[in-house]
C-alpha cells in the first residue's frame, strides 16, 4: 500500500526551518523525494531532491534562507516516475512571474488529460499529473500568476475530476485548496504571528487555533492575515478511509475523528466479528499497533509486540525499489515469546499478500503451535486511481477467495473486518470512499 504525499507550508518566522520540521513529521506519507519552495527577497526559490527530509533538506542548504513564506512536500509517486524531475514543489515561470505548487492526490483520467494537452501543442516538464493544474490555470487566466485570484483558481480546478489537496506559493501569498470531494485532508493552524497548512494536524507546532479545511474550500495566507471560504458544498463527499486504516499518524485527527481512537475501535470490531482462542496477539507493523490493542482488549488475549522493527529502516512500502529482503531487514522476531504458542497476527490490510506471506514465514521460524491472521479492514478488491498505489485488481490477493489466501499465507485461519463492521465504527460510510472494498472502481 502506497500513498501519495504530504503537504506543509504557510507563513512562519524562519519558514525554511519550520518546513523541514513539519515535513519530517509527515515523512511517513512519502519517502521517495521531498522539497521546499520559499519566497526570498521577493523571488521564489526551490530546493528539492530524491530521498528523505534529513538527507535533502540539510542545515547547510536551508539555514541561509532568511524568509517567512513557503511550502513543502514529501512524495511517493502514484502518477509519474520516480525521478528528480517529478519531485515537488513544481515551479512555473509565466509572463515573468513565478508560482510553485505541491499536490496530494491523483486526477482521474490523467493519461487522457495529458495527451489532450500535448495534442493542443503544449509541452510538459514532468510526467506527473500535478502539472495539469498549472496548465489549467494558465489557460484560464492567461495573466502572470501573481494576478491569479484564489477563489477563481479554486473554481477552475473544482471542474477537474479526482482527488487533490493543493498548496500554491506566489510572490505575495500562499494558497491552499481542498477538492469538493474532500478525499485528502488539509488543515490550518493560525496564531497571532503565523498561518500554517498541513496534511495532518499532528505536524503543527503546539498551540494556535487548528481547524480542518472543509471539502470544496480555499484558504489564502498573506502578511495581512488569513482568508478562508468554502466555495462548493456537495451532498456527497468521498473521504479516503485509508487515512484511518493506515496512512495518518495515530496522533492525528482526520476527518474530524481521532485516528488513535478509530484504529482501536477497528481492532475491537474485528475481534467481535472474528473471535479466536489464542495465547498472544502480535501487531504486524507500527501502523497496526492500535488495532492490535483493540483486538487484545476485546478478546482479553495478551498483546505481545514480538515483531521488533529496525528503527533505521523506513516504511518500506513507500520505497519504489525492489523489496525482496525488506521484511528481513525491517523486522526480527522474539522467538521465546512465540515458541509453542497460539499466535494471532493482526494487520491493517492485505493487498498483494507478498509482504504478509514473508511476515508469516518469519513468525514460523519462532516455532509457534498455530498462526491465525486477522485483518482490521475489509478485503481490498479493486485498485485505486485517486492517490493510493494499489495494485492492478488482477494482483489483489483477496480476489482469489478466502481459502486460497489462507493457503497462500500458510496460516491456520484468516478473517477480515467486514465492510459493515468498519462502517459501524465510522458512524456510517456515506462520507467515505470505500470503492476499493466493493470492487467498484
Amino acid at each position: 500500500m502506497k500513498e501519495k504525499c504530504g503537504l506543509y507550508g504557510g507563513i512562519f518566522s524562519n519558514i525554511a526551518l519550520e518546513l523541514k520540521r513539519g515535513l519530517f513529521s509527515l515523512q511517513h506519507r512519502g519517502q521517495e523525494s521531498c522539497g521546499i519552495s520559499v519566497l526570498e527577497d521577493g523571488k521564489i526559490k526551490t530546493i528539492k531532491g530524491m530521498g528523505l527530509v534529513r538527507n535533502v533538506l540539510t542545515d547547510e542548504r536551508i539555514t541561509p534562507l532568511k524568509t517567512d513564506m513557503g511550502i513543502g512536500h514529501v512524495r511517493y509517486s502514484t502518477a509519474g516516475t520516480s525521478e528528480i524531475t517529478n519531485a515537488q514543489p513544481l515551479e512555473l515561470t509565466y509572463k515573468a512571474s513565478k508560482v510553485a505548487i505541491a499536490h496530494n492526490g491523483n486526477l482521474q483520467d490523467q493519461e487522457e488529460m495529458l495527451k489532450n494537452i500535448e495534442d493542443s501543442g503544449q509541452i510538459f516538464i514532468t510526467n506527473s499529473d500535478t502539472e495539469i493544474f498549472l496548465h489549467e490555470l494558465v489557460q484560464h487566466f492567461k495573466t502572470p500568476p501573481i494576478d491569479w485570484e484564489p477563489t477563481e483558481m479554486a473554481n477552475v480546478l473544482f471542474k477537474l475530476k479526482g482527488a487533490f489537496s493543493l498548496l500554491f506559493l506566489f510572490e505575495d501569498k500562499v494558497v491552499a485548496i481542498r477538492d469538493p470531494l474532500g478525499y485528502r485532508p488539509l488543515w490550518i493552524r493560525k496564531d497571532e504571528n503565523s498561518i500554517l497548512f498541513s496534511s495532518e494536524d499532528s505536524a503543527f507546532p503546539a498551540g494556535g487555533e487548528v481547524t480542518e479545511m472543509e471539502a470544496g474550500s480555499v484558504a489564502v495566507a498573506t502578511k495581512d492575515g488569513l482568508f478562508y471560504k468554502r466555495l462548493e458544498k456537495r451532498k456527497k463527499i468521498d473521504q479516503c478511509v485509508f487515512e484511518y486504516i493506515y496512512f495518518s499518524r495515530p496522533d492525528s485527527n482526520t476527518f474530524k475523528r481521532s485516528v488513535y481512537e478509530v484504529r482501536q475501535k477497528l481492532g475491537e470490531k474485528c475481534a467481535e466479528e472474528n473471535p479466536i482462542e489464542a495465547d498472544v496477539v502480535i501487531p504486524v507493523m507500527d501502523s497496526v499497533l492500535l488495532a492490535a490493542v483493540g483486538f487484545s482488549r476485546k478478546t482479553k488475549i495478551p498483546l505481545e509486540p514480538a515483531l521488533i522493527r529496525n528503527p533505521w529502516v523506513g516504511r518500506t512500502f513507500i520505497e519504489p525499489s525492489a523489496r525482496s529482503n525488506a521484511v528481513k531487514m525491517k523486522l526480527s522476531v522474539v522467538s521465546k515469546v512465540l515458541k509453542g504458542k497460539k499466535v494471532v497476527l493482526v494487520d491493517d490490510s492485505i493487498v498483494r499478500g507478498t509482504t504478509s506471506k514473508r511476515i508469516v514465514e518469519l513468525v514460523k521460524s519462532a516455532e509457534p503451535s498455530e498462526i491465525h491472521f486477522r485483518v482490521a479492514s475489509p478485503p481490498v478488491l479493486s485498485e485505486c486511481f485517486w492517490g493510493i498505489d494499489i495494485a492492478h485488481k488482477n494482483s489483489l490477493i483477496a480476489r482469489r477467495g478466502m481459502e486460497e489466501v489462507k493457503r497462500y499465507l500458510g496460516v491456520n485461519s484468516l478473517a477480515y473486518l467486514s465492510l459493515k463492521g468498519m462502517c459501524e465504527v465510522l458512524g456510517g460510510c456515506d462520507d467515505f470512499c470505500v470503492k476499493c472494498f466493493k470492487g467498484e472502481i
